[in-house]
Formats: C-alpha cells, structure tokens, sequence
C-alpha cells in the first residue's frame, strides 16, 4: 500500500512538468574584428639569395605564422565568448 501512494505522488509530480513551453530567442551574432580577419601579408621570396638573406627570409616567415596563430587564438576566443552568452 505504501509503495502505490510513492509511486501515485511520483507520478503526480511528473505531471506538473508536462506544461512547459521552450522558447527561442534570437541574439544578434557578434561579427569578428577586422584585424582578425584581414590577410596577412606574405614576404617576398626573391629568385636568388643569399645564406644571410635566408635566414631573414625564414624570420619573416616564422614572424608571420605567429600572427596567424594569435589571429586564431583570438577567434577561438571570441567564439568561447559567444557560446558562453
């Protein structure tokens, strides 16, 4: 007897549930700065070189695959921050 009146009360508190209504708001996306999405400049890479101009050819390079990956740090950031609001 006592389990049918735990299982009646458990069933009528389920009920209650069943009136809920989801509803979607819109939020206007967040575009990403410029500066983020802007090209990133490519150095020259002349026809003939020198030893010495190949490594400043190389710390050009490396200079500008750190900005790409910052650039992208940046965006997954911003999308964190958008995900989370």
């Amino acid at each position: 007897m006592m389990i049918a009146l735990i299982a009646l009360c458990l069933l009528v508190q389920l009920s209650g549930c069943s009136n809920t209504r989801t509803v979607y708001v819109k939020v206007p996306a967040v575009p990403l700065p410029v500066s983020l999405t802007a090209e990133t400049p490519q150095p020259a890479i002349p026809d003939s070189m020198t030893w010495g101009e190949s490594l400043d050819l190389n710390v050009s390079l490396l200079s500008a695959l750190g900005q790409c990956n910052r650039d992208k740090a940046d965006i997954r950031e911003a999308e964190k921050q958008r995900a989370s609001q």
